[in-house]
């Protein structure tokens, strides 16, 4: 990739990690779905003028994203943040959506995994073990189970919109999903939170600045250059910097949270991230095809 789309790259994953910190900021005065509410209605009713006037992409692939994509991965995510689980454990769990990806490939599309992708799998699950096995993740179980199966949710998601074709435009990838995804949030909201409200008016600065910059700097930023990177260049060209999430999402735990940074905590997070690494470079024979 040239030098400008590396930058972009960089530039996109560190946003996307340090929106952990974002969140978790948010969530010390606001519910999960509430936040969800607000960030995805700010994004729907910003790009509405341009998502509006330019030819729309079929529908049913924007909800299938929105239901998969927002609403499974990021109320899930959100909830396990909100149930007291650490960024650092949140943010390897998320790491297995490449490895979710890599086996709904095999298991739909018959791709062959081979040697050296089955042993990154291998390795990645060992180390999201490992970090499992740590005090936060055991003393919150439940809220690590539903960090890995929002990561299954994200690895479905970046299957299908690899498979869009012809691929609707950046805007059309953040706005139809966006507003599909509000009504559910909504619905989840008053099913499963009380006092909204008075959690809004009562909110503290830093709590709204955690959802300003999940809008901005996550969404607006983050992953609309994501989006365009991958439906630009060829995956492998891409993938690879996802690696670098992790690192600017446990490092913005440490420095804003102070999680433990112990040695069980980096041995899975190493292992992990080399699974994935190993995963992301012997690249599915379905991408390559695609392109």
């Amino acid at each position: 990739m040239p030098i400008r789309a590396i930058l972009a790259a960089i530039l996109a994953v560190s946003c996307l990690g340090f929106n952990y910190a974002a969140t978790k900021f948010a969530l010390r005065d606001l519910p999960p779905y509430v936040i969800l509410v607000v960030r995805f209605s700010v994004i729907a009713l910003v790009l509405a003028p341009m998502a509006l006037r330019a030819a729309r992409p079929r529908m049913r692939d924007m909800a299938v994203l929105s239901l998969v994509l927002l609403v499974a991965q990021f109320a899930l995510s959100f909830l396990a943040l909100s149930m007291g689980l650490s960024i650092t454990s949140a943010v390897i769990a998320a790491q297995l959506g490449v490895p979710f990806a890599c086996v709904l490939s095999a298991v739909l599309f018959k791709d062959y995994l081979g040697p050296w992708r089955s042993m990154g799998l291998m390795v990645a699950f060992i180390g999201v073990m490992i970090v499992a096995g740590t005090p936060n993740a055991s003393e919150h179980w439940g809220a690590f189970s539903l960090a890995v199966i929002s990561s299954f949710a994200a690895g479905g998601a970046n299957i299908y919109l690899k498979t869009l074709k012809p691929m609707p435009s950046q805007v059309a990838l953040l706005f139809w999903p966006a507003l599909f995804s509000v009504p559910v949030f909504v619905i989840l909201s008053a099913l499963c939170e009380t006092g909204q409200w008075q959690a809004m008016q009562t909110a503290r600065a830093t709590s709204w600045f955690g959802v300003a910059y999940s809008v901005v700097g996550a969404s607006f930023v983050g992953h609309s250059l994501w989006n365009r990177l991958v439906t630009t260049y060829p995956l492998s060209h891409v993938v690879p910097y996802s690696l670098l999430i992790p690192v600017a999402g446990i490092t913005g735990g440490v420095v804003a949270f102070g999680d433990p940074l112990t040695v069980q905590v980096v041995l899975g997070a190493v292992l992990t991230i080399i699974g994935v690494g190993v995963i992301t470079f012997r690249r599915p024979q379905l991408v390559e095809t695609s392109e």
